[in-house]
């Protein structure tokens, strides 16, 4: 089968369960992608359409046998694909018009779903009887801490950790502490010194201890 696209000539080799759109291809096609190759591959998986290319000279990557390859190994199983042959001249159009595509693939057997009957009534629920739990709980086991002992170097670490701890909090503790305050006078005399006042009181005590003597 013959197609003539917007994106050239081409020979319909596979159709397998119709999987050609011409107006995906045309979309998807790519002129700087897919014309240096003479087969294109498409493959539909979840509605979605991807191109491959393949040319046919004697490269190892590039045969046309390693479609196959290609389509089991890269391509959802039992996909719908089509293999799409490039015509470059007249005389290829001429050969290729009377033959029909490939619409069928032995090497995929899908067999259709088919749903069975269901009958409701023929379903039967068995019920069981009750039965209380059987759960214990023990209150004294609730939250309580396994015992045993801990390995030294974490005994270490948390003594290691408390003392860091301890030493912040006095080092916290000196730093919060407020200065003593200082004793300010307050006088309307512009003439009154603190000094002298302590001075006379010195005085008054001196002369009272000497009056106590003489007497």
């Amino acid at each position: 089968m013959i197609l003539n696209t917007t994106k050239g000539i081409y020979k319909l080799e596979i159709n397998y369960r119709d999987a050609f759109n011409l107006e995906a291809f045309q979309e998807k096609y790519l002129e700087e992608c897919y014309d240096k190759y003479q087969y294109i591959v498409g493959d539909i998986s979840s509605n979605i359409l991807r191109l491959k290319g393949f040319d046919d000279t004697k490269e190892p990557n590039g045969r046309f046998k390693l479609i196959d390859k290609y389509i089991e190994d890269s391509c959802a199983f039992g996909c719908p694909y089509f293999v799409l042959s490039r015509i470059h001249s007249e005389k290829e159009m001429n050969n290729a018009d009377n033959e029909a595509p490939i619409t069928t693939d032995d090497r995929f057997d899908i067999t259709p779903i088919k749903k069975e009957n269901f009958d409701k009534e023929s379903l039967i629920l068995k019920t069981s009887t009750k039965t209380k739990p059987n759960i214990v709980i023990d209150s004294q086991k609730l939250n309580q801490i396994p015992g045993g002992s801990l390995p030294e170097d974490l005994v270490e670490l948390a003594q290691a950790e408390k003392n860091n701890t301890q030493n912040q909090r006095r080092n916290n503790n000196k730093e919060q502490r407020e200065p003593e305050p200082e004793q300010t006078f307050v006088s309307s005399s512009p003439d009154f010194d603190p000094s002298k006042k302590e001075k006379n009181k010195k005085r008054n005590n001196n002369n009272r201890k000497n009056n106590n003597r003489r007497g």
